[in-house]
């Protein structure tokens, strides 16, 4: 027994007793019933000692400890490389036209009714710039056609004036003949001889102004032919189109104006080729060669990014900036535009580096940047690096950029995934 059961027991006894001790004192009635409750108070305290007796002992409940399990980020890694870095100098300069070409009408004097490009729009060989307003070159054009059927209906006129001439030519020679014959006879006189013989040479003169006559109809029409065909040719000019494929450059002409050969309505870029005009400081044109390649960038988009080379070194030196014009071809691109301002990257030389995937570089507020590295037990491990010259992917490999401070060669660097993990994250390295 324990002694809360000894307790329980004492106190059910001295119940009992007082209990007794009271039916002693009251009425015979009052003492059976004060008998009974006593009873069954008693017989209750004992049975719920005997209950906590035979039940064991109740450990106090614990709150379930709670669990999570965290998955671990999937990433892909690459070694920190030692490869081959591209010395560069870099500096800034104008987009220019390597050829402007300046479009102009072949027609003055009429009025431009549409103008079909706008400045930056690409065209190709042949393709209608300008519009001229071609109503009176139309008229025109009628005009000389009726006049070449009147000329058409006057030589079939003097034609029929030549056969009809012809026609008493041949007569007035017979004539000649046969009086010529009878005169011989004396069967008509000399004088009627004489006579016939002068009707048949005004007969041969008047085929011959006849036959100037079809002659000059005949020039009529191929001059009337010839003025067709010269506003025909002026119809065809008043639309002025590109005479080479390239890029508008300019659009001085507004509908409205005034069509003159001496003014531009258009100008193109020959070829759509452009060229960037960057400036080099005198100190380091020796590291500018002539077919050097030029990574041309510009820190307003970041979608232009386009390989060129160095194209020309001018000769002049400005003597007020001590700078030199390099000029530097670049590729065709529906991006570029003539004025931009870009920054070109020259390779000047090469030398040894370690380089990383430029994708696991992660840039921080402060300007800094970091990578993560891949510990000995799967963890992310964060590192501050300082970073150099960007090295080109080729083909499916993407852009590299070299470590100046901050990793080892044969160190493995988290790429994809790098920027969903924290220092000290547990990694799951893809196979």
């Amino acid at each position: 027994m324990t002694s809360l059961q000894d307790s329980e027991l004492v106190a059910s006894d001295s119940m009992e007793t007082s209990l007794l001790k009271g039916v002693g004192k009251s009425s015979k009635g009052y003492g059976k019933v004060l008998l009974g409750v006593g009873l069954g108070v008693a017989i209750a305290l004992i049975g719920s000692r005997f209950l906590a007796s035979d039940s064991g002992p109740v450990e106090p409940s614990t709150p379930a400890e709670a669990t999570s399990s965290v998955s671990a980020q999937t990433v892909t890694v690459a070694p920190v490389q030692v490869g081959q870095v591209a010395e560069q100098l870099t500096v800034t300069g104008t987009v220019n036209p390597a050829d402007l070409l300046a479009v102009t009408p072949q027609l003055s004097g009429l009025q431009i009714q549409q103008v079909l490009v706008n400045e930056g729009d690409r065209v190709a060989a042949g393709q209608p710039l300008v519009i001229l307003d071609d109503t009176n070159l139309r008229t025109d054009i009628q005009r000389a056609q009726a006049q070449l059927e009147v000329a058409q209906a006057q030589l079939q006129q003097q034609q029929a004036n030549l056969a009809q001439a012809r026609a008493q030519f041949a007569e007035a020679e017979t004539n000649r003949q046969r009086y010529q014959s009878l005169a011989a006879q004396g069967a008509v006189s000399s004088e009627e001889a004489d006579r016939r013989a002068t009707q048949a040479v005004t007969a041969r003169a008047a085929v011959g102004v006849a036959q100037a006559n079809v002659t000059s109809a005949e020039a009529n029409i191929r001059s009337q032919q010839s003025e067709i065909s010269r506003l025909q040719t002026e119809l065809t000019r008043t639309t002025v189109v590109a005479p080479l494929a390239g890029i508008v450059a300019e659009r001085p002409a507004s509908v409205g104006d005034v069509s003159s050969t001496a003014t531009e309505v258009v100008s193109l870029i020959q070829g759509n080729q452009l060229e960037l005009f960057a400036e080099v400081p005198q100190a380091q044109l020796t590291q500018v060669s002539v077919g050097a390649p030029v990574r041309v960038t510009s820190s307003t988009d970041p979608n232009i990014r386009v390989e060129g080379t160095v194209q020309e070194i001018q000769p002049l030196v400005d003597p007020q900036t001590r700078t030199a014009q390099v000029v530097i071809r670049l590729p065709e691109s529906e991006r570029l535009r003539s004025g931009m301002f870009l920054t070109a990257a020259i390779q000047s030389g090469q030398r040894s580096g370690l380089t990383i995937p430029a994708e696991a570089l992660l840039p921080q507020p402060d300007g800094s940047v970091r990578v993560y590295l891949l510990g000995p037990d799967q963890t992310a491990v964060a590192r501050t690096v300082e970073i150099g010259a960007r090295v080109p992917g080729t083909g499916e490999e993407g852009d590299r950029v070299e470590i100046l401070q901050g990793l080892d060669s044969g160190e493995q660097v988290i790429v994809a995934g790098a920027s969903y993990v924290q220092d000290g994250d547990t990694v799951t390295v893809a196979e």
